[in-house]
């Protein structure tokens, strides 16, 4: 299964250590064919597109979304930042 799209949310900066989120709403971004391979995974860190400019996200989700019938047009993952750590 080939997922293309992400659903995160915004990292607004860090907090003694913590990541500080913005949890209004969770934003959904397309996984470029060329980071597909990359394999994002839930917990990642990825630099993204928005309408201020590029900024970094949480990945929540990777699913397949078929955007073609959805006729919806999400802006671009940038690359991968950090990887999450391995359990």
């Amino acid at each position: 299964m080939n997922r293309n799209v992400i659903r995160g949310l915004h990292i607004l900066g860090t907090e003694n250590g913590n990541l500080k989120l913005n949890t209004n709403r969770k934003y959904r971004w397309h996984i470029l064919k060329r980071l597909r391979e990359n394999q994002i995974k839930q917990g990642d860190i990825v630099l993204v597109l928005t309408s201020r400019g590029k900024r970094s996200v949480l990945v929540m989700d990777v699913f397949r979304e078929e955007t073609k019938e959805k006729k919806k047009k999400y802006k671009q993952i940038v690359k991968v930042i950090e990887k999450a750590p391995k359990k």
